[in-house]
């Protein structure tokens, strides 16, 4: 399954944050943009129970203040 992840950043941190994540299993890609969200990362899971832990991933790296997470419907 395919997700994508918007991330809200601390102040100054977003590009930090960005190249974080790229580091996180099952990340596929991670890339700072401009607007409502700082980073925005590409997820590709086998289930939900790996989606949560990517997620989870995410999450826990410094400089995260929030996440939406959007699952695609049809590749």
């Amino acid at each position: 399954m395919k997700a994508y992840m918007f991330i809200n950043a601390l102040h100054g941190q977003s590009l930090n944050v960005t190249t974080t994540i790229r580091g996180v299993p099952g990340v596929n890609a991670a890339d700072a943009i401009t607007g409502d969200y700082d980073v925005v990362a590409t997820i590709d899971a086998r289930d939900l129970a790996e989606l949560r832990d990517i997620l989870a991933g995410v999450q826990a790296v410094a400089g995260v203040i929030k996440t939406t997470t959007c699952m695609v419907l049809a590749d």
